[in-house]
């Protein structure tokens, strides 16, 4: 698929493992022609994609940008206008507005702000709401298009928006199914992966984030070693090592595997036998996507956006993201019963629903590639 020459400039907040940067990757990796497409990184810091990045071909620039600061923002007037984009792109949800009002200014053709998160990502205090409104107040005012992954993600951030506004348009994630169709089996990568083959492994993959609730997959976890032996615990991502002090207090790092940041999530989901998500917020959680298109029972909170993630019939099955002990009932249900299990896998649903094909084409109209 070719770009038609546009000059596209996305902004990210990092080149880290997260929701957004990992969206936008596989975004450049299914368009596959980027030759006219920046990748502005709104920090100084390198992380755990930026050689991902660099293979895709796009131009990227890391270009701080201070809420509040003139000398940012007036490098960022500069560099736009050197550029001449016909498309400002960015993810930063409300913290977009800045790009968007810079964008206007100078004319430039198609000002997007992608919200990815399902609420505000900060401790409030009064300065940091004004801001924050200020914010929100010049996207709505100066974007021409305003997109979200989920309705519950616009429902918070614009909830007077008019029905009739065209700029609103909800598109979900996008992924490449064939990569979770491994010729690899489970016992193999159970071998590599040092767990015991007998063993009923709980997953859960998200970088450590108060979102996420670590504190309540572990307290689960602890739960369920108290009469069940033959459960384990893995937990993939980004400082999930920084846990390590807390599964040992706990009494339960003997039975936990912490991977850390891995770039093989296919293979670490397969070899698992369920997945626990039971997240506080999210925008549209990728991993969870991930877990349903590699077949695996999922057990979820059930937060707006998580629910608009599963199908229909799985809204009833979701918990409370704290309800431990229902967390846990739920968990032996399944291990102990195939048939229980199944209740909880949407493999077909999800391959539908998140199709890279469909999902990033929605995505390519708007950009008008």
């Amino acid at each position: 698929m070719k770009n038609n020459h546009l000059k596209i400039c996305f902004l990210i907040p990092s080149v880290a493992s997260g929701g957004i940067e990992m969206y936008l990757l596989r975004y450049l990796n299914f368009i596959k022609d980027t030759s006219q497409i920046t990748v502005l990184v709104r920090s100084s810091q390198k992380g755990e994609l930026y050689d991902e990045y660099k293979a895709t071909g796009v131009k990227l620039v890391f270009l701080p940008l201070g809420y509040l600061s003139l000398s940012k923002t007036i490098n960022h007037y500069q560099f736009y206008k050197s550029q001449k984009f016909a498309v400002i792109c960015d993810f930063n949800a409300n913290f977009a507005g800045l790009p968007m009002a810079l964008g206007k200014i100078l004319k430039v053709p198609r000002r997007i702000a992608f919200y990815r998160q399902g609420s505000n990502h900060f401790p409030p205090s009064f300065i940091k709401n004004k801001v924050n409104s200020f914010m929100n107040h010049l996207v709505y005012k100066n974007a021409t298009h305003i997109l979200s992954n989920s309705n519950a993600a616009l429902d918070f951030f614009f909830p007077n928006r008019k029905a009739s506004d065209t700029r609103f348009k909800v598109i979900y994630n996008g992924v490449n199914i064939e990569e979770y169709d491994l010729p690899e089996s489970k016992a193999s990568i159970r071998e590599q992966l040092g767990i015991p083959q007998e063993a009923f492994v709980i997953g859960h993959v998200g970088r450590l984030d108060k979102a996420k609730n670590h504190d309540t997959v572990l307290k689960v976890f602890q739960q369920l070693q108290q009469e069940h032996s033959n459960f384990y615990l893995l937990l993939c991502g980004r400082n999930t090592a920084d846990l390590i002090p807390q599964l040992e207090a706990l009494g339960i790092k003997d039975k936990t595997f912490v991977l850390g940041y891995r770039k093989d999530v296919p293979r670490v989901l397969k070899s698992l036998d369920c997945f626990l998500f039971p997240s506080i917020t999210e925008g549209q959680p990728n991993a969870l996507i991930e877990a349903m298109v590699s077949d695996l029972p999922v057990i979820t909170s059930n937060i707006p956006s998580i629910l608009e993630t599963l199908p229909k019939e799985a809204k009833n099955l979701a918990q409370k993201p704290t309800d431990s002990e229902a967390l846990a009932k739920t968990l032996i249900a399944i291990c102990y019963n195939k048939t229980e299990g199944s209740k909880f896998q949407y493999q077909e649903w999800a391959k539908k629903k998140f199709d890279a094909k469909k999902n990033f084409g929605e995505f390519n109209k708007i950009l008008k590639l």
